[in-house]
């Protein structure tokens, strides 16, 4: 067994070896800046540190070292085409590795950095690249220590659990690791949720400790519908407009989501969960939409205040909403560009639907050329 070093106290705050790897005691809410520091000289000679993050332990080394990387990979055993993540100290950094964000990234950036999401996205180089800005005042200041670009995984080896605290490190790892950082359990004991980001569109690598559902609410906006009991007018838009994003996005209407856009409807006077009226369905099946499975929604604060722009179907349905709306106000505007209302067609003709049912497919169409059409996505 190696001798302990010299120069640090001996006991609770000194180094000991745990499994053959070196290990110092830390406070993960407030390091030893000596302790620190000897983290950032192992990583100068090219060693790998572990360490706890928010979500579970990690593997530090000089991203800037290909020997250092190798060994990281080799220690793990990790496929060498999968990405590791640069370990940010903070967002600006990110700079660094990549040109500015794609607009998902930054959305997801926006609403969980720092914490457990590590964003894909493309490099200076086209290449793409990983990058992880964590919720964790010492990897936040290993980070800022190193003086140097950090490459980071999780501190596992490949296919087994990830480590959520320093003795299963040990365990899986043992002297192959350079130096072991103990700062106890880690909060969250979930890997980050990785989500690739380009210019056009993002997807969900891996689910980890923020929800799918949180990640597409964050990355997407909504666009929502507004009639009076949701049951004819805004169903039938909802599902038009659908349709034309989906052209003008160049995908499937199932992929929209992605693409960053979500759609809904919902009544001023709706009763919630009632199914649209079977004129609705027919003249909707006619023009290639589907509305059978909607059941009506009602209006709520929150839902209003989730949609990047509310569209009505009538001038009255405006009235209600423009209150909700007083410090955005272009986000709420008539379906139809001439700001005309559309007929209400409840309790009518069929052929009254059906003219009802053309007229908001138009509206659909010319409004989708003005929201959708391809622009730079980057901010």
């Amino acid at each position: 067994m190696p001798q302990q070093p010299s120069g640090w106290p001996r006991g609770r705050n000194g180094p000991w070896y745990k499994n053959g790897v070196r290990t110092l005691r830390v406070k993960s809410s407030a390091p030893d800046p000596r302790i620190l520091a000897e983290a950032a000289a192992v990583l100068a000679k090219g060693g790998i540190v572990a360490f706890p993050t928010e979500t579970v332990y990690g593997l530090a080394v000089d991203g800037a070292n290909p020997a250092a990387v190798r060994k990281m990979y080799a220690v793990k055993g990790r496929d060498a085409r999968k990405l590791c993540a640069f370990l940010l100290p903070d967002r600006a950094a990110a700079g660094r590795h990549a040109p500015p964000l794609p607009l998902f990234a930054s959305r997801l950036a926006d609403s969980f950095w720092p914490g457990p999401v590590t964003l894909v996205v493309p490099g200076h180089d086209g290449e793409t690249v990983g990058l992880r800005l964590p919720d964790a005042p010492l990897a936040l200041a290993l980070a800022r220590a190193a003086g140097r670009p950090l490459l980071q995984t999780s501190a596992n080896p490949a296919g087994e659990p990830a480590g959520l605290n320093a003795a299963a490190v040990a365990s899986t790892l043992g002297a192959r690791v350079d130096l072991l950082l103990d700062g106890g359990k880690c909060p969250l004991q979930r890997s980050s949720t990785v989500v690739r980001c380009d210019a056009t569109r993002y997807a969900i690598l891996r689910e980890g400790a923020v929800s799918a559902e949180r990640i597409v609410q964050a990355a997407s906006e909504l666009t929502l519908f507004a009639c009076t009991g949701n049951l004819c007018r805004s169903p039938m838009a909802e599902a038009f407009l659908l349709q034309e994003a989906a052209a003008e996005l160049g995908c499937a209407p199932e992929e929209l989501v992605w693409h960053g856009q979500r759609f809904g409807s919902f009544g001023v006077l709706a009763v919630a969960g009632m199914p649209a009226t079977g004129e609705t369905i027919r003249v909707a099946e006619e023009l290639g939409a589907d509305v059978s499975g909607h059941k009506s929604r009602a209006f709520a604060l929150d839902l209003v205040a989730s949609a990047r722009r509310v569209l009505t179907l009538a001038g009255n349905h405006q009235d209600f909403l423009i209150p909700y709306f007083v410090d955005r106000p272009d986000d709420l505007f008539a379906l139809r560009p001439d700001g005309r209302d559309v007929v209400d067609p409840m309790g009518k003709s069929l052929a009254v639907y059906r003219r009802v049912a053309k007229e908001i497919q138009e509206a659909c169409r010319a409004r989708a050329q003005e929201l959708f059409a391809r622009k730079e996505s980057s901010a």
